[in-house]
């Protein structure tokens, strides 16, 4: 905030050459991703390298079998390497699991593989190039520079939004000469708002229920839910929270990043949720997973098959499969019930029963083993152990409240500039700066964002 950004942005706008700005934020992406350990950024390159060599002998291509065989290889080079980080401990714990149970005992030895921070953001969005240009969808650039600025841009770099390159294309190829004033406020304000969000409940409700998650066996069923609750919460707002920053970073260097969260708890059912909640991925998924698959025309298998693996991408453990699987059921009954003539149209009641529904499956989502997760499960529906009782903290019960009207009933960030179209004036100059100076001093008790390690 006060050093790689300032200085970034600024360098951007002071440089006239566009070739040399491309590299100018190209550089500069690498050395924000390389401070957390720059011999990652390795693989950044590696895998931009693949693709853009892919890109460019699939559109060179004048047979069907060489285009998928380009294809097949930039497939294979980018989630061979996002195997191998990500779920590779996976595949060998579970086969020594497995191996335990016939009694041959501990049969492999499991290395202890660091996974890069935002491997997954950065492979999809190099992936959905090269497939679009298998698709005809897109001409590949020819400029090598351009296509790793593109996949390393550091605004949403770690934590998405997954940002296709025919969204952004045009800019990258024709950088825009200066910062408009509107760009500037729109910046400003989605930065200021996604740090509030990240800072001031994200890091408030976490403060509570992080002990309630460590010591869970003990959690009264009351304890339970608030616990569930307050993870609900402090997953959106954190992570719409890191979206709203980096498509505010955007703005400040005169790109449109797409939005990645619209209000998903307002969602009156379960496809309309997955319409709202990380659409850059859900929609990365539906056009280059569900719809190959089959789509509608093959909807059972293809919704099963894209939700488990939509799990897994999310983290290598079997819980996040078992979310995934939660959610492709959830999906089914919906398109089943909602051809019932008396099931329940009232939006009030569906949009709770949608919270309700997405805060279960969260169990699957947040404790580290399928123990953890059971255990709270059943301590959740212990109905009579609802009325026990237990102290509750006040604070978080307030920080539920007022984040749970925030979610549920206040309108968006995006939804605030884009349809509603406010106008920012000083009064909301002030008023994000007074927020930005507390969320400044509370900085130090921050934890890292949530889907870095996804």
């Amino acid at each position: 905030m006060f050093v790689f950004a300032p200085i970034t942005i600024t360098g951007y706008w002071l440089l006239t050459n566009d070739k040399i700005r491309r590299l100018w934020l190209t550089v500069a992406s690498y050395i924000f991703y390389g401070y957390w350990d720059w011999r990652f950024t390795s693989l950044m390159l590696f895998t931009s390298t693949v693709n853009y060599i892919a890109g460019l002998q699939i559109a060179s291509s004048n047979t069907l079998p060489r285009k998928r065989f380009w294809l097949i290889f930039s497939l294979v080079g980018s989630l061979g390497l996002l195997c191998y980080f990500k779920y590779f401990m996976l595949l060998l714990s579970t086969i020594n699991t497995a191996a335990g149970v016939f009694g041959a005992g501990h049969v492999i030895e499991v290395p202890n593989i660091i996974l890069p921070i935002g491997i997954s953001f950065f492979t999809f969005q190099a992936m959905s190039y090269t497939i679009d240009i298998y698709r005809d969808e897109i001409d590949p650039t020819t400029d090598f520079i351009e296509f790793t600025c593109y996949v390393a841009l550091f605004p949403q770099l770690i934590a998405g939004p997954i940002v296709r390159y025919r969204w952004i294309m045009d800019t990258l190829r024709n950088l825009p000469k200066k910062l408009s004033v509107e760009n500037l406020n729109v910046g400003l304000f989605y930065f200021t708002l996604g740090l509030v969000k990240k800072v001031l409940i994200a890091d408030r409700i976490a403060y509570y229920i992080d002990p309630m998650f460590a010591s869970y066996q003990g959690l009264a069923p009351i304890e339970a839910w608030l616990a569930i609750l307050g993870y609900s919460l402090q997953l959106y707002f954190d992570f719409s929270g890191y979206s709203l920053m980096a498509i505010g970073l955007g703005h400040l260097l005169g790109f449109k990043f797409p939005q990645n969260f619209n209000s998903p708890y307002k969602a009156i059912s379960a496809s309309d949720f997955w319409r709202r909640w990380h659409i850059s991925l859900s929609t990365w998924l539906r056009d280059y997973l569900y719809i190959p698959l089959g789509g509608r025309d093959n909807r059972a298998i293809a919704l099963a098959v894209t939700m488990l693996l939509g799990g897994l991408w999310h983290g290598a453990a079997w819980t996040f499969m078992l979310w995934g699987a939660y959610h492709a059921i959830a999906l089914e009954l919906h398109h089943h019930l909602k051809k019932v003539p008396f099931f329940p149209r009232n939006r009030v009641w569906a949009q709770i029963g949608t919270f309700l529904m997405v805060t279960v499956g969260w169990v699957f989502f947040r404790p580290p083993t399928f123990e953890a997760s059971l255990t709270i499960l059943t301590k959740m529906f212990n109905f009579p152990g609802l009325f026990q009782s237990v102290t509750l903290q006040p604070a978080l019960i307030g920080l539920i409240v007022v984040s749970m009207l925030w979610a549920m009933v206040a309108p968006n960030g995006v939804e605030l500039i884009r349809e509603r179209r406010i106008e920012l004036t000083p009064a909301w100059g002030i008023s994000l700066g007074i927020l930005t100076a507390v969320c400044v001093l509370l900085s130090r008790e921050s934890g890292p964002f949530l889907y870095f390690q996804f």
